[in-house]
């Protein structure tokens, strides 16, 4: 039996129903799908080491002298030691949890590991490296990130039983790109990034951007087609913004507006009054405001007898908005839908949208469900925050229908960006903060003095203050040993702040739980919340003023800002306290003292667009929710350059499109024709 790159993932020898279902839920189909699954790092078994390095993880060759086995009942733990040479010197490897392998050194005298050696107590040593007893078939072995609870092994095997049948099959990149770039054909590319012969990254490296350019070159023709077709759309409602307007504005707001807000509350009253539907970016710094211009926005429409709504990325953040709402809108009737919304509930608020009866709808993409029809909707407003690419998907089926198209991002985008991704929206920037709140004072802590400095945060906590602490990882990982995780740590942290409220949440955490856990924390039952960058955007807590970043050195620089951002959001001095990881690199470094010297996000994100090329990579690191499989707008914008200008060539020029081409526009044309949601 041959596969292509289409075949399904069931034809793949060792994938029953069980993995198909777990590949399944990480949108996994198809063969390309699982080959779009790029190993994390890989071990160059052809360079085993004979000298022993103690800065940088190595594959070594052990001889093995003995080794002993205990078991741990109460902790459920069992450690295996082993004793061996590297070139004749003595050291101790310790594993944890692994008693399959017990059985393996019974059958031998030698072994490989990968991992890291220390020096401790005058004695080498290595703490859970990767260890390989038997016959090693390729001479760079790939390694992933785990699928769903698929282990990297499993995936190594499904990936060579895959290309033990693989045939070769065009992937519907036009010949014309692939000679000029000097692309390799698919099936050659994608075998040279799973079963290198050598470890060459900078190849490596090469062959992958085939599948970047491909990849944004699809998102380009289907966002460029979309905004060609609605660029000349013609305004069919037209506004008042006349005193009982601002009268209206008025009494909703209990604050003072600054010149940032009023600048783009003004830019899109203009746009409201011209002759084309508004097409806008709100660009705000974290804390800046743009929540409140947004709801200025939708009061104007509302006050002219016409409905709105908000697309919120995720349950928490639209739940946010909508409470907001409430305290802001004085006369409007607003509703709430997520996927979680009961089905009775869910049918009365659709019935009352579509009769008129609600003026602003919140939600998440369950406001995409082609079951939603508005009786007149004027504006959506699409809060992007961080997750590039979720305005276009939401415009692919609101701006047809006349109606006027409001973006928000939380994340500045430096210049050169914002020209490829949104250059067909006019752009507004926010960047002062609101009156009354005080800039975060960020500092870095020596992991030295960790255990002294959380004991001086216990104090604060204990004065009534409230405190995020983040971690990289939701668990262990074995080539990312330096790094903390939740799970390792908790126990720390209960010790640490014994007898205070405190929590734990990740993106593995229960919608349920973790709704309930944020709440309390914003209620004030719990005072110190330990988490992963599951609280980067989307928490609003005001009265939190400490949030701790470990292996701070190990996150990009956008991202650090982001989560500086969760304090300061009072009017008490709010703080963000950067802790490194013990093997800190000179990048790391800069990152931090970028931070350290500068809260304007804007800056920030045009200093990491230049330095990009840092942050956690793991298969317990925290399951993001990027727009792309293989490509990073920020890490592959030349590439993503590339592609912007060769989609508006190929849609210029027919004879150019392949079959895959030619489909992927049709069911464009089809959405379009069949949008019914005003």
């Amino acid at each position: 039996m041959t596969l292509g790159l289409t075949s399904p993932v069931t034809t793949i020898k060792g994938v029953g129903s069980k993995y198909a279902k777990l590949l399944g839920e990480r949108e996994i189909f198809t063969v390309l799908d699982l080959l779009l699954h790029f190993p994390v790092t890989y071990i160059d078994f052809t360079s085993a080491q004979d000298k022993i390095d103690l800065e940088h993880p190595q594959v070594y060759r052990v001889e093995v002298e003995n080794f002993k086995f205990s078991r741990l009942y109460r902790k459920k733990l069992t450690i295996l030691k082993i004793s061996g040479l590297i070139n004749g010197q003595k050291v101790l490897i310790t594993l944890f949890n692994q008693p399959y392998l017990f059985e393996s050194l019974k059958k031998t005298q030698s072994l490989r590991i990968f991992g890291q050696i220390e020096k401790r107590g005058g004695l080498l040593q290595i703490t859970s490296p990767k260890v390989f007893t038997g016959s090693i078939n390729l001479p760079v072995l790939p390694v992933y990130k785990s699928i769903a609870g698929i282990k990297t092994g499993k995936i190594r095997k499904l990936v060579e039983n895959v290309f033990s049948q693989l045939i070769e099959e065009d992937d519907g990149l036009p010949e014309k790109f692939s000679q000029k770039y000097s692309f390799s054909n698919a099936v050659t590319a994608l075998n040279g990034i799973h079963l290198p012969q050598k470890l060459e990254m900078g190849e490596i490296e090469k062959l992958k951007n085939r599948f970047v350019y491909k990849e944004f070159l699809y998102f380009q023709l289907q966002l460029q087609y979309t905004r060609n077709h609605f660029k000349e759309t013609e305004r069919i409602r037209h506004y008042n913004v006349d005193n009982r307007v601002r009268q209206a504005i008025s009494q909703s707001l209990s604050f003072e507006l600054t010149g940032d807000q009023i600048k783009a509350f003004e830019d899109m009253v203009r746009d409201f009054k011209s002759e084309r539907t508004m097409q806008r970016l709100i660009q705000g710094d974290v804390g800046s405001g743009k929540t409140v211009v947004a709801f200025l926005a939708l009061l104007v429409v509302v006050e002219n007898g016409y409905q709105g709504t908000v697309l919120a990325p995720t349950e928490i953040l639209a739940q946010q908005h909508f409470k907001n709402s409430r305290s802001f809108f004085k006369k409007a009737r607003t509703e709430l839908i997520t996927g979680s919304t009961p089905q009775k509930s869910r049918k009365s608020i659709l019935e009352k949208v579509k009769a008129g009866q609600v003026d602003i709808l919140f939600g998440t993409h369950a406001l995409l469900h082609q079951d939603i029809s508005f009786k007149e909707l004027a504006l959506v407003v699409i809060d992007e925050q961080h997750r590039f690419g979720v305005a276009q998907r939401a415009a692919l089926y609101y701006k047809g229908r006349h109606a006027d198209l409001l973006v928000t991002t939380a994340t500045p985008i430096p210049r050169t960006l914002l020209l490829s991704m949104y250059n067909d929206l006019a752009v507004s920037f926010i960047k002062t903060r609101p009156k009354g709140r005080l800039p975060v004072i960020t500092r870095q802590i020596n992991p030295v003095q960790r255990d002294a400095f959380y004991q001086k945060i216990k104090q604060k906590i204990q004065e009534d203050e409230k405190a995020f602490i983040v971690l990289p990882l939701v668990e262990d990982s074995e080539f990312f040993s330096d790094l903390r995780s939740l799970d390792s740590e908790a126990a720390y942290f209960q010790e640490q702040f014994r007898g205070i409220d405190m929590a734990l949440v990740s993106g593995k955490t229960d919608t349920a739980e973790k709704d309930r856990v944020l709440k309390d924390f914003a209620l004030g039952k719990i005072r110190v919340l330990v988490s992963t960058t599951v609280i980067e955007v989307g928490i609003d807590v005001g009265d939190a003023t400490i949030i701790v970043i470990e292996d701070a050195d190990r996150y990009g620089l956008s991202q650090l800002h982001q989560l500086r951002g969760r304090v300061g959001r009072g009017k008490r001095q709010s703080y963000c306290f950067l802790i490194p990881s013990p093997k800190i690199s000179e990048k790391g470094r800069q990152r931090l003292q970028t931070l350290l010297d500068s809260n304007d996000g804007f800056k920030i994100a045009e200093t990491d667009l230049q330095m990009r090329g840092g942050g956690v990579i793991s298969g317990q690191a925290q399951w993001g929710n990027l727009d792309f499989k293989v490509g990073d707008v920020r890490e592959d914008y030349p590439v993503f350059k590339q592609a912007v200008q060769d989609a508006a060539l190929l849609l210029k020029d027919e004879t150019l499109h392949t079959p895959a081409i030619t489909s992927l526009l049709e069911n464009v044309r089809r959405e379009l024709r069949t949008l019914n949601f005003s």
